[in-house]
């Protein structure tokens, strides 16, 4: 018997008639009454339950309104194996890391999960094919930054193989598409900027404090502007067309959360039109629309578009005239 399903009965018992008393519990469970009390304990301690006995009512109920991580042995049981998959699947120096999630926290979240699970945990796994290496430290200095409000200074390699040292203001620390990226206010460009972390050569923490301050809205507006991370300071909507049978790959996807979707039929094919934000730095939605060649189309704008036929024309000429 896990205490986790003490504690899941517990929690529904307080939600839904207000109270629960331990000799409920322990009959329920056929446990000791100590063990139910340990139970709350661990709620109060561990998860900050609001939890507290009331002599009114002869039990226990929340002081507070409060919603628990779990609300049944399965939703703990995928937590998990979905957290520990995942951090299984990141390596840095040979070790499972993400900066969110370390070793302590899993074995906190497997207190919760009955040994008899443990089966389950062969049958499902998590393989992320596309891992930069990256250095340890420079998690580290960003978090550091986050906190202190100090000032990074990187070396930097961009996409170009050009190289720089800069230095930078941290707001936000992202994964997308399994590649970790840092927003920040950079004080060379005198703007906010997104980076690589994988490029990055070197990074240290400075003593100079943040000096530029970004409101909320200001990061969420340039995190959401356009599509993919490489933001720009300004988009515009680009038209896609994605036919079958590409048409099944995408047409669950979400692109961009102010996407546009409308399912249309053309000459005979199924057809996903998606209208999305594209800035001018257009290098990953040309890749996507690439990767589901030959089934897919830029429509839209005509300069967009052009690139797009501009790398179908250059791959030919490299590949196919030989």
């Amino acid at each position: 018997m896990s205490n986790l399903e003490r504690v899941v009965y517990i929690n529904h018992a307080i939600k839904t008639k207000g109270f629960v008393t331990r000799k409920e519990v322990a009959d329920r469970f056929e446990v000791h009454i100590d063990t139910v009390k340990r139970d709350i304990e661990y709620m109060r301690d561990f998860l900050s339950a609001p939890i507290k006995y009331r002599q009114s009512v002869g039990g226990y109920v929340y002081e507070t309104p409060f919603d628990m991580l779990f609300d049944s042995l399965e939703d703990a049981v995928l937590y998990y194996i979905f957290v520990k998959r995942l951090s299984d699947s990141f390596k840095l120096n040979g070790l499972s890391y993400i900066p969110v999630i370390s070793q302590e926290i899993l074995a906190n979240i497997a207190t919760y999960i009955p040994a008899n699970f443990d089966e389950i945990m062969d049958n499902i796994s998590y393989d992320s094919s596309d891992i930069d290496c990256m250095d340890l430290k420079d998690f580290r200095n960003i978090l550091e930054s986050f906190m202190m409000k100090r000032c990074v200074e990187i070396s930097y390699i961009n996409a170009d193989g050009e190289r720089s040292t800069r230095v930078v203001e941290p707001l936000k620390l992202m994964n997308y598409l399994g590649k970790w990226y840092l927003i920040a206010f950079c004080r060379t460009k005198k703007a906010l900027r997104v980076f690589l972390i994988s490029r990055f050569t070197s990074s240290r923490l400075t003593d100079s404090a943040f000096e530029y301050p970004v409101t909320r809205k200001e990061l969420d507006e340039y995190i959401d502007g356009s599509f993919g991370m490489f933001k720009s300071e300004t988009s515009t909507e680009a038209v896609i067309r994605v036919f079958e049978p590409a048409y099944y790959y995408v047409r669950n996807q979400i692109w961009h959360k102010n996407q546009k979707v409308k399912d249309c039929v053309i000459d005979g094919k199924k057809c996903l039109e998606i209208t999305l934000p594209v800035g001018d730095r257009d290098k990953e939605i040309l890749a996507r629309v690439l990767s589901y060649s030959p089934d897919s189309e830029i429509v839209s704008p005509p300069a967009l578009r052009e690139k797009w036929l501009e790398r179908i024309r250059t791959l030919y000429e490299k590949f196919c005239k030989k």
